[in-house]
């Protein structure tokens, strides 16, 4: 039986002064990457924050009714493995940030379409230092009444604790959590706060349908039983 997360208690959130590991500060040469849909129905650039919502991204932040939500907004991206990591990881490995991107963006129907929406890659470096809550590898959710169900539950309560999150703490530039689909892979959360941390110009900016990519995207839907079309 899977973990059940309750509702958060704003009372048992603990003051972050309280341990430093509970805020991951992400230095500026870090690199963050995203896959977004760059046409279709509801298009969208590689900086836009999503204003609209809440929808059934787990950490979006927008109090209810569904809809827009001026000065609120949500990004989501995936950490990139610092050069350490990447040295340990065996050649040809396709459990990393980008399988974990790429995923994350397809789980729905478990079927990756490049031929719909223009899906894009983009990678970039944050302009400044973004102060994260570390839910997956600090003790914070547990001190607070919660459990890790908030990284792998049910995402409508996930998203309540995001929005309590976001009301409790306003200094914060978004949450960082082990990935649902490849937990050893980083998913970050980013909230409108964090708007002016992003750079004028991202690093990369790559459709997935270049002939470069077409490989190891194979190799991740027939890894993780993904239909590629």
């Amino acid at each position: 039986m899977s973990e059940y997360l309750p509702e958060p208690d704003p009372a048992r959130f603990p003051s972050l002064d309280g341990d430093p590991r509970w805020v991951r500060e992400v230095p500026v040469a870090a690199l963050i990457a995203r896959i977004f849909r760059a046409s279709g129905a509801h298009p969208v650039e590689w900086h836009e924050f999503r204003s609209f919502g809440p929808l059934d991204g787990r950490f979006d932040p927008h109090p209810p009714p569904v809809g827009e939500h001026a000065g609120v907004g949500v990004m989501y991206g995936v950490l990139e493995a610092s050069p350490e990591d990447l040295a340990q990881r065996p050649t040809g490995a396709v459990d990393g940030p980008f399988a974990a991107a790429l995923l994350e963006v397809f789980q729905a129907q478990r079927m990756i379409r490049l031929d719909a929406g223009a899906p894009t890659l983009a990678a970039f470096e944050a302009a400044r230092p973004l102060r994260l809550l570390d839910l997956s590898d600090s003790d914070w959710v547990t001190v607070a009444g919660g459990n890790s169900a908030i990284s792998s539950g049910e995402r409508a309560r996930s998203r309540l604790w995001a929005r309590t999150i976001a009301e409790r703490y306003p200094e914060l530039d978004g949450v960082v959590s082990a990935s649902s689909i490849v937990p050893t892979a980083r998913v970050v959360a980013l909230w409108a706060r964090a708007a002016d941390a992003l750079p004028e110009h991202p690093t990369a900016l790559l459709r997935l349908y270049r002939d470069e990519f077409l490989g190891v995207i194979d190799a991740i839907a027939e890894r993780y039983g993904y239909t590629l079309l």
